[in-house]
């Protein structure tokens, strides 16, 4: 009997080691697919708020008890540069509560498909609640340039006039979230 005991007690060490060392590699993925209306402003300046859109299609890995991260694109419809190739990046939840970087990668192509150059563009900040139900982005101006400061610029979505961003915005500041 207490050699059963025994051999059950290994056997029942063993399995929970295994589920625990597979739900802690294991990244729970999210595909995301969605389109919001966002404005871009300066908060303080109702006049100079523009329209866009954005676009979100990728992946959101959601680790347990590490840091969330998203493969995938980030396009903002009134900057080319969000076209192309966007770096995977994490949100750190030590800074900002939730704090990521967009980058993208800005290349030119020769006639052979061949890379000609490659600048690494760091587009804004970024912040999210939940799995994308918001967004929020701090610009680096000058925009799709590299280098590149972050100012006061803002994109919230979704968001379709300067109150609906503002009152967004002003979420994110309750969360603590730059």
């Amino acid at each position: 009997m207490n050699r059963t005991l025994k051999n059950t007690g290994i056997v029942l060490f063993i399995l929970l080691a295994a589920v625990g060392l597979i739900v802690w590699k294991y990244d729970f993925p999210k595909k995301i697919n969605l389109t919001y209306p966002a404005v871009e402003f300066r908060a303080g300046d109702p006049s100079s708020v523009d329209k866009t859109t954005i676009t979100i299609k990728g992946t959101l890995h959601r680790k347990l008890w590490r840091n969330e991260s998203f493969s995938g694109q980030i396009e903002i419809a009134k900057y080319e540069v969000t076209k192309s190739r966007m770096a995977p990046f994490i949100f750190h939840k030590e800074i900002n509560n939730g704090w990521g970087v967009l980058t993208y990668f800005n290349e030119a192509y020769k006639t052979t498909g061949a890379i000609k150059s490659s600048i690494i563009v760091m587009l804004s900040s970024v912040w999210k609640i939940g799995e994308f139900e918001s967004l929020k982005l701090l610009l680096n101006e000058p925009v799709g340039q590299s280098p590149s400061q972050g100012k006061d610029l803002e994109i919230m979505a979704p968001a379709t006039d300067y109150e609906s961003a503002l009152a967004l915005d002003q979420q994110y500041k309750e969360r603590d979230q730059k």
